[in-house]
């Protein structure tokens, strides 16, 4: 078949330079049928299709297609099973292909309606997932991505785990960061905040993520199952976010080292990126906080309020850890506040424990100085004390209690009213007086106080003397009077 430029090329030289055809048919190498065509040809050439060729599979087309039509879920290698024996033996790829062609036939693509956003009517939300060192240890990371349809700018946060408390942390913290609440919030149908899928767009929210939009004052849109297009602006802002962020995988201290290192990235990103209408991103945000509403002067918290009862051990088991609480509110009734980042314990409206949060499923994370009142009551237990085994105490308190033995009838007992000094004096201050009544060769509990004692009272600095007084020269000293002086020495001779 002839090409555009050899139709476009014969024609010129034939109508516009007057060459022959048999002459332009032995200069272009053509025969001569084809230069005739193509000067008579006034439209230039198309490519010509090439017939469908006949498939192995066409003669059970129609099985396939009523196998498709009943039921649409059904896999290719299930059809390959069910096919009869005549078909004989075919590749897994052909048949998964030649079924990929019928579903297409049968349920063609999708068509989507282009949407303007209107400034600060939507926020669109989503968790993403990527890797990451973190301390040393390779974490998978889940981060949620928070966008403005409307200016087109992303805000990110990671953490360890997707869980309910992630999620309202991360709409919290991105309307701060966003600077105000938008009319609607646009979600998946995650189980984090949808408790049941009923039909349409009806939602039985669970509790928390309810009680969350009243203090945050903001509708709730869910997508339909499976359609994620609905919120398209924030599936490309998952995509954006790990591409500028997660590639190369970052290597990090911590995960607020992590954050601000996405945060880092974003901020920077809303200057070099410009908008189809020339702006940057950063112009369109701040065109776009004009429209958002002001934040609420009360700010509920974020997380999850759990009730249960400490054990005979004063832990508490939440979340698949546990968290330890001093040991007199052991077997009593206990709140627990489970932030994204740490654990705080009430027992009769009193905070008596704050511990930072682990997803290590298993795991007991115990504070020492809760337990140290009933060491020092079974002070034969120390040994095996499952909180002293764990406790990273610096060395010279081990040397102390090497000390103790042999020196008094109980060394545990008295080692444990030492290491109880912590619960009222700072750890370096405390480590300084050990340190110092080892080397007074007197390892005993009065040297330690006495030494602290002595830290505490130490002498007071005077303040500077400073003779910029300026205000001493307004004042007036009368001249003194020493004829009162006369007199009483005039009576004296007398």
């Amino acid at each position: 078949m002839i090409r555009v430029s050899q139709w476009a090329e014969i024609r010129h030289m034939h109508i516009v330079d007057g060459v022959p055809k048999k002459e332009i048919a032995r200069r272009l190498g053509l025969d001569i049928k084809t230069v005739r065509r193509a000067v008579e040809r006034e439209t230039a050439p198309t490519k010509r299709e090439s017939p469908r060729r006949a498939r192995r599979l066409d003669p059970w087309r129609e099985q396939i297609t009523g196998w498709l039509l009943d039921e649409p879920k059904i896999s290719a290698k299930r059809i390959g099973r069910l096919l009869p024996k005549e078909v004989g033996p075919i590749q897994a790829r052909t048949i998964r292909k030649y079924v990929a062609e019928l579903r297409g036939d049968l349920s063609p693509k999708e068509a989507f309606v282009h949407r303007t956003h209107a400034l600060g009517d939507t926020m669109e939300a989503d968790f993403g997932e990527s890797w990451a060192v973190v301390g040393g240890k390779l974490h998978k990371v889940k981060f949620l991505v928070v966008t403005l349809p409307g200016s087109n700018t992303y805000f990110a946060k990671a953490y360890p785990v997707e869980r309910v408390e992630c999620l309202l942390d991360g709409l919290a913290t991105a309307f701060v960061w966003f600077g105000g609440l938008p009319r609607r919030v646009v979600l998946d149908n995650t189980s984090l905040a949808v408790k049941k899928v009923l039909k349409g767009t009806e939602r039985i929210e669970n509790q928390m993520f309810h009680g969350f939009r009243g203090g945050w004052p903001v509708h709730a849109d869910f997508c339909a199952p499976g359609k994620g297009w609905e919120k398209g602006s924030v599936e490309r802002g998952v995509e954006y976010v790990r591409a500028n962020v997660f590639r190369p995988m970052p290597n990090v201290d911590s995960w607020d080292a992590l954050n601000a290192q996405i945060m880092t990235e974003l901020e920077h990103d809303l200057d070099q990126r410009r908008l189809p209408d020339g702006r940057t991103a950063r112009q369109a945000q701040v065109a776009e906080r004009e429209h958002l509403r002001p934040l609420p002067d009360h700010r509920p918290e974020t997380c999850r309020v759990l009730t249960c009862v400490a054990n005979k051990y004063g832990q508490v088991h939440v979340d698949r850890s546990t968290y330890s609480v001093p040991v007199c509110h052991a077997r009593r009734p206990v709140t627990v506040k489970l932030f994204h980042d740490q654990v705080v314990i009430a027992c009769g409206g009193e905070v008596v424990a704050r511990h930072e949060r682990t997803f290590r499923e298993g795991s007991t994370i115990i504070d020492p100085l809760h337990v140290l009142e009933l060491l020092e009551k079974k002070h034969r237990a120390v040994s095996e004390s499952t909180a002293i085994q764990q406790w990273q105490l610096p060395q010279v308190f081990h040397q102390l209690r090497a000390e103790l033995h042999g020196r008094t009838r109980k060394p545990d007992q008295e080692w444990v009213r030492i290491l109880r000094l912590l619960e009222e004096h700072p750890p370096s201050l405390v480590e300084l007086a050990v340190t110092g009544a080892i080397e007074r060769g007197s390892p005993r509990l009065e040297t330690v106080q006495m030494l602290l004692r002595q830290e505490s009272a130490a002498p007071r600095v005077a303040p500077p003397l400073t003779m910029d007084r300026t205000d001493l020269l307004a004042i007036e000293v009368a001249e003194p009077d020493l004829s009162a002086w006369d007199t009483l020495c005039a009576g004296g001779q007398a």
